[in-house]
């Protein structure tokens, strides 16, 4: 399996530059820029040994402490969210859809430590309470000034109690850069949502949902970030979006991509951010196929590129399931108008 690379925010980190052809427009592809080389007011930290960089990047937020899921496991019903106090519980199961995420093979995901920093703290943590049920996990990414796409399986779960008795968000809390305990940017609660009908709907026909499954969370602008004069996203930056055109497929084959999320799995701790990379096995009309270590939890997660001529983090694909290849929903020209709509919204 490739090794954990490029330019993305690890010290250290082994530099594999994505085949040139990925950089490459045609007339017909379909790009979002991101932002985050314009966080910060366009500066950016030295690396001084010794030096306190976490309180220096998250100066002007209200960073929180925040409890693990044993707690909300104990609660009633799941409860709201994780909290403070009470008796430790079972560990909580995600959300999957029809088939778990797999690490494949030996486990060659690394730990995110630095998760105030970029690209990091672009993507979120997702505390999900439904209508009925237990509390849900799951993760999403930025991707415009007030929205966050995940999987639409995060956020309207239909496998806790079967296909026909979908339960649906209630209210969702969104963590940037959570790292275990520590909310390095505070988190934002909303119950401001949409999931594509063909995977929300009652009647939604099981089999043809898979390719609907992606929804948008929307960050209200008075929220518990201390910051209310410029929208999450702007301050914090998102990533850029990509829809390749059927002439590229050939070209990126093998695309590098990269991922991080978060998984509820025993041996790794609660609410902390794991990275793999490697490459596309397959690109199909709906989904992406990868060799790419994933576990439950990591559901919504970005599956992206760096692009070194441009300096610009695109993602290609959103982490649904998968098996022993795990697969996320393609970024298609439809779904890219439909996000693309939903990353101009403000709230």
């Amino acid at each position: 399996m490739a090794k954990a690379a490029k330019k993305s925010g690890n010290k250290g980190a082994a530099k594999v530059k994505p085949q040139p052809s990925a950089g490459k427009a045609p007339k017909d592809s379909l790009i979002l820029a991101s932002r985050m080389g314009e966080t910060n007011g366009g500066g950016s930290p030295e690396n001084v040994p010794g030096f306190d960089l976490f309180r220096a990047v998250t100066a002007g937020f209200e960073t929180k402490r925040v409890a693990g899921a044993t707690i909300v496991a104990a609660l009633p019903d799941g409860g709201f969210f994780s909290q403070a106090g009470g008796d430790v519980g079972p560990v909580l199961q995600g959300s999957p859809a029809s088939k778990p995420e797999n690490v494949i093979g030996a486990d060659n995901r690394a730990r995110v430590t630095d998760t105030a920093m970029t690209p990091w703290r672009c993507i979120c943590h997702l505390e999900v309470q439904y209508d009925s049920g237990p509390v849900g996990m799951g993760t999403g990414f930025l991707i415009g000034p007030y929205t966050v796409i995940t999987a639409a399986h995060v956020l309207v779960d239909r496998q806790k109690f079967g296909w026909n008795k979908p339960r649906r968000a209630q209210q969702i809390r969104i963590l940037p850069g959570r790292n275990g305990t520590l909310a390095p940017y505070g988190y934002v609660v909303t119950d401001k949502y949409e999931v594509p009908a063909g995977w929300n709907d009652n009647d939604a026909n099981e089999t043809a949902a898979t390719a609907f499954d992606y929804g948008a969370v929307f960050i209200p602008k008075k929220s518990e970030n201390e910051v209310e004069d410029e929208a999450l996203g702007e301050r914090l930056g998102y990533f850029g979006l990509r829809a390749f055109a059927k002439v590229e497929l050939h070209d990126v084959e093998l695309l590098f991509i990269n991922n991080a999320g978060y998984p509820i799995e025993p041996g790794k701790p609660f609410g902390t951010l794991w990275y793999n990379a490697g490459r596309i096995s397959k690109w199909a009309d709906r989904h992406v196929e990868y060799m790419v270590d994933t576990e439950g939890g990591h559901s919504g997660s970005p599956i992206y590129y760096f692009d070194e001529k441009k300096q610009q983090r695109y993602v290609v694909a959103i982490h649904t399931t998968g098996d022993f290849v795990n697969r996320g929903l393609r970024i298609t020209p439809s779904i890219f108008e439909k996000i693309r709509v939903w990353a101009q919204r403000k709230h």
